[in-house]
């Protein structure tokens, strides 16, 4: 069973002590692999603990330049990440607009379940992605930063009767 990661780029250090526990409850579920966007923060932040915990993932990158605009400490910490991956996907050579909203969908597309740090927020890339596992029909396992609690939502089956 795959996951895809999506998550808030700026969360507390209470929110990233929790993140283990997010992957703790995606294993139960039967996760065996995630895909992760490599953004700053979330992504980034889980991107340490799979590799401290030696998990099966993949690094989906938009485009080969996605720290285009990033610092030099940014980059640096990115392509660290980077060397230990087991696995890298890059869909595109550069960026243009709308990238990373394909990157999302790309991971959506080959996911089971949806990992997001979610504050509830209607706008933003997490916003996105959350609407895109629930068009995939996916449950979320979703960690909300401010309240630090970890809920499973399970996609609404559509009856006739």
């Amino acid at each position: 069973m795959k996951a895809f990661i999506t998550g808030h780029r700026v969360i507390s250090e209470s929110a990233i002590a929790q993140l283990d526990n997010l992957i703790d409850f995606a294993i139960q579920r039967g996760v065996t692999e995630f895909f992760n966007g490599m953004a700053i923060g979330t992504d980034q932040n889980i991107a340490d603990i799979l590799i401290e915990r030696r998990l099966d993932w993949t690094a989906v990158i938009p485009c080969a330049n996605q720290g285009r605009f990033w610092s030099l400490e940014q980059k640096a910490r990115y392509e660290e990440l980077l060397l230990y991956t087991p696995k890298k996907i890059i869909l595109t050579d550069v960026y243009y607009p709308g990238c990373m909203q394909v990157r999302n969908k790309y991971m959506a597309n080959c996911s089971d379940i949806c990992l997001a740090v979610y504050d509830g927020r209607l706008t933003g890339g997490t916003a996105l992605s959350v609407s895109m596992a629930i068009a995939h029909n996916l449950p979320i396992i979703k960690l909300n930063p401010k309240t630090l609690e970890i809920t499973l939502i399970e996609p609404r089956q559509l009856s006739l009767f």
